[in-house]
């Protein structure tokens, strides 16, 4: 994955100039949060109206926290048992990635590899390596642990972020707001179940300067989710029960005298993926279900669905759920 030379757009960039201004200085934190929930409001509902019109692919096309839906192998008229049998393997719960191009992928966060430590920006070996291992720690949070993806409890991957960022993010987790964060996590729907065996993981991750006293820690993985099907009898096609989320997003650590306590620490940057072979209705809420949850889908991925598994294509320009 390129590094991007765009700054990313900190959520709250509290400068710690001097005593005599302190209170000045938390007023503009305060007014700082509100224009960046604004902003990134803005943003998040500019990407959902770009999604178009493919039932399982959704793809999510987001500046700063916004994914996408891309419809892929959705169920369509019930083939006759030759026609299946020549599309696509039968399901094997036991391995059921088995037919998919994950199926020699690491399990779980054996997938997240960590770059060599060099020293970057001001920051040393030491502290890259220290930086690099607390981002790998908040993606297995963020996209592995049972915690939050099944019982959608954050507090995990919040207690990895700087206590700004943490408190900026965990009004998102309720009250109807997930979509709002779903480009930083995964949280699967309820009536949906996980298959018990890990996800699958593959990607990798980047180090690169920031402004004055920042690291920019690029991520680029692809998630690869199964679930117990809905209605065994109905499965040809082992994508039937596979999500796939792509997930590029920006961690930025924050250190040294310029950062109020507060602001510094881990924090979230920019943000970009997709999910593919999703339910629509639950991607709509923010939330992981396979395609064959739908009662109707709609219309094929515009490519080949081995694109969606590969972490450095490009990020589809569309695709999505019909409103």
């Amino acid at each position: 994955m390129k590094a991007r030379q765009r700054d990313p757009q900190p959520a709250v960039a509290a400068v710690d100039w001097a005593d005599s201004v302190a209170q000045a200085a938390t007023a503009d934190v305060h007014e700082m949060l509100r224009v960046a929930r604004r902003r990134r409001r803005g943003r998040w509902f500019a990407g959902a109206l770009v999604i178009l019109a493919v039932g399982a692919v959704v793809t999510l096309l987001v500046e700063s926290s916004v994914f996408q839906p891309v419809a892929g192998a959705p169920e369509r008229s019930a083939p006759s048992a030759a026609e299946a049998g020549r599309r696509a393997p039968m399901l094997d719960t036991g391995h059921p990635f088995a037919s998919t191009p994950a199926a020699h992928w690491p399990d779980g966060a054996a997938g997240i590899l960590l770059p060599a430590a060099a020293a970057v920006n001001g920051f040393s070996a030491k502290q890259v390596a220290e930086a690099t291992t607390l981002v790998r720690d908040a993606l297995a949070a963020s996209r592995l642990d049972p915690a939050l993806l099944t019982r959608h409890d954050p507090g995990a991957y919040l207690d990895l972020l700087a206590p700004d960022a943490r408190r900026q993010l965990a009004p998102l987790f309720g009250d109807g707001r997930e979509p709002e964060v779903q480009s930083l996590v995964s949280m699967v729907a309820d009536g949906s179940t996980l298959l018990r065996v890990d996800a699958k993981v593959a990607g990798e991750m980047t180090v690169d300067a920031g402004a004055e006293d920042e690291l920019v820690v690029h991520t680029n993985y692809v998630f690869v989710y199964a679930f117990e099907p809905v209605s065994p009898t109905r499965l040809v096609d082992a994508m039937n029960v596979i999500v796939v989320v792509r997930a590029d997003v920006d961690y930025v650590l924050r250190a040294g005298d310029r950062w109020t306590p507060g602001s510094r620490g881990l924090w979230y940057g920019d943000a970009t993926g997709y999910s593919y072979s999703i339910g629509c209705d639950a991607y709509r809420k923010g939330f992981l279900a396979p395609a064959a949850t739908e009662r109707a889908v709609n219309d094929n991925p515009p490519q080949e669905p081995g694109g969606f598994f590969d972490p450095a294509a490009p990020v589809p320009a569309v695709g999505g759920c019909r409103s």
